[in-house]
């Protein structure tokens, strides 16, 4: 396993890039490549990352504000 640490701004450009590569690709797994499918997991994965750490980041704000 292979684990980066990037800020949101990084993760979201890397994300970006993910999903210019496989947008022109369709959804049906009968045709799909199989590198496509692990590009939109990892897409998937950092989407849920990205929105935790933004979460986060508000929630950090909102008592800071308080």
């Amino acid at each position: 396993m292979i684990t980066l640490n990037l800020d949101v701004r990084s993760a979201a450009a890397v994300r970006q890039v993910l999903f210019d590569e496989q947008k022109i690709y369709t959804y049906d797994p009968k045709c799909v490549p199989t590198r496509i499918v692990e590009i939109r997991n990892v897409i998937n994965e950092l989407d849920e990352q990205i929105d935790e750490e933004l979460n986060s980041e508000v929630s950090e704000t909102s008592k800071e504000d308080s």
